[in-house]
């Protein structure tokens, strides 16, 4: 009986968080961040070399956008 009364106490005080306390935040955030080390591990990449590869795409998507809105300028100038 005291078990379920100390575990019923405890998940009050959890679930009653302010939400500015963002407990739910971190919790998602741990979560993710574990996943991510579980699928390095798998993959065999460290976390700093799949940091450079998102970075080496965001910086093709950059160019390949700049190169997309200068076809569409052309394409609108020759309208």
């Amino acid at each position: 009986m005291k078990c379920t009364t100390v575990f019923l106490v405890l998940s009050m005080v959890v679930l009653m968080a302010e939400p500015g306390d963002a407990f739910f935040s971190q919790l998602y955030r741990g979560i993710v961040s574990v996943g991510k080390h579980i699928h390095g591990l798998l993959s065999g990449e460290t976390p700093r070399e799949q940091e450079v590869m998102k970075e080496a795409m965001r910086e093709a998507m950059k160019v390949q956008e700049a190169m997309d809105q200068q076809a569409f300028d052309r394409e609108r100038a020759f309208a």
